[in-house]
């Protein structure tokens, strides 16, 4: 068993909620029907669950792992205005401690939040990660977020591997542009296959019949939470996009989509069909869009094009990644020795069981690409060893988070899980 120099700080937690997703009516009724004020409003922060024995998420991992666990209330959709600085809102006490983002809206009055959108959810947990790392010296590192907060925990894991051990996520969102994938251009009907066949030996997943229960709500938050279509191809939004390409160009403006009890999926809005002239239309292989339909959608500033979702190595040449400049080699710029910290992403389904949840799609691939993209020259299972999937989640509660992921992370700070 290893142990780390009492020299050094603490060990830290560092956990990021889940952010204003699935709340109220936008959660509940997943036709959207709302408008959109009603679904700004319901965009409000969720409350933290609690653990058996009434414990919160955060005094769970506190107890578990003796280590300080740190909130960061990172400013997203509907917030208070706070007057307080970073400093100001530290709560001390002998294992947690609470960062508040500050905001220069201290003037404003308590009952009238601000709404916040993307990219300040991510400077503010940059900010909070680098107060952590200069007044805390933690002796190991962990990250922990849900949803919202799973995605900004993974951005950690990719920008910040060498001061970050080891990064859970539980249901994160990693792609604001896949969303559209999900969505067709026109109403399935009874004499239309449900789900359109590809090529032979493709392992392309075909259309849904149905639409996964967390669409809709995400494709309203997406266009809430973010002012304009290229902030979701930001990969410190969509972290999945530090390791792969988009697979298509940036729109001019955020699709609308047709839903509700009548549509087994969200259809494109305003397109005319007439000018597809009655010609026979079919789906491409690997998308959702119609041959023909590109000039169409072109004219109303939307961009259908579906490109080949090419894989990066990671890390990138030339950044530094906190590694005081050893990245020059006499020759230019080299890859720095850097390695993926311990992932674990906690998705909701079982083995061999289709997902019901596009962000049960998104966690499964997540891990397929960090294991393809962040392992070059490893030996084999050394990526399926350092990343790993875990099935059956229900959410914080359901996911027992004192034990399972409490336990997990005692194990990596202690030295009992090793790559050795």
């Amino acid at each position: 068993m290893q142990s780390h120099s009492r020299s050094q700080g603490p060990n830290v937690i560092l956990y990021l909620p889940p952010g204003p997703l699935f709340q109220g009516h936008a959660h509940r009724f997943p036709g959207g029907d709302e408008s959109d004020d009603s679904r700004l409003e319901n965009l409000k922060w969720a409350v933290d669950s609690t653990n058996i024995g009434g414990l919160s998420p955060q005094q769970s991992l506190a107890s578990m792992t003796s280590a300080t666990v740190v909130t960061v209330n990172y400013r997203l959709g509907a917030v208070s205005p706070s007057p307080s600085s970073i400093e100001e809102s530290i709560q001390n006490s002998t294992q947690t401690s609470h960062i508040a983002s500050s905001s220069s809206e201290s003037s404003h009055s308590q009952s009238q939040p601000t709404f916040y959108k993307y990219p300040t959810p991510i400077h503010d947990t940059l900010a909070a990660f680098d107060w952590i790392k200069t007044h805390l010296s933690p002796a190991h590192l962990g990250v922990i977020g849900s949803h919202i907060g799973g995605s900004l925990a993974l951005m950690l894991a990719l920008t910040e591997a060498q001061s970050v051990k080891a990064v859970a996520s539980i249901m994160p969102v990693t792609d604001w542009v896949g969303l559209d994938d999900y969505c067709i251009t026109e109403q399935l009907n009874d004499n239309t296959s449900e789900k359109p066949t590809t090529k032979r030996g493709s392992k392309k997943k075909s259309l849904r019949a149905t639409t996964p229960r967390d669409l809709v709500p995400l494709l309203a938050a997406r266009e809430a939470l973010f002012s304009s279509p290229e902030r979701c191809f930001d990969a410190f939004a969509s972290p999945i996009l530090f390791l792969r390409s988009a697979g298509r160009d940036v729109p001019r403006a955020f699709p609308v989509y047709m839903s509700g009890p009548e549509y087994r999926v969200p259809v494109l809005k305003n397109v005319r069909h007439a000018a597809l002239d009655g010609s026979s239309s079919h789906l491409n292989e690997g998308s959702n869009s119609l041959d023909g339909e590109d000039d169409e959608l072109s004219e109303a500033g939307l961009t259908t094009v579906r490109r080949r979702k090419a894989l990066s190595r990671w890390p990138p040449y030339g950044l530094d990644y906190g590694a005081g400049g050893r990245g020059w080699a006499g020759n230019g710029v080299r890859r720095l020795e850097v390695t993926l910290p311990w992932v674990k992403i906690y998705v909701e389904g079982k083995e061999g069981e289709g997902n019901e949840t596009v962000l049960a799609d998104q966690g499964e691939e997540m891990i397929s690409v960090m294991r393809r993209a962040c392992f070059f020259g490893r030996e084999k299972g050394f990526g399926e060893r350092r990343v790993d999937l875990v099935r059956g989640v229900g959410g914080l509660q359901g996911l027992g988070i004192g034990e399972e992921v409490g336990g997990w992370f005692e194990g990596i700070f202690d030295g009992r899980i090793s790559d050795e």
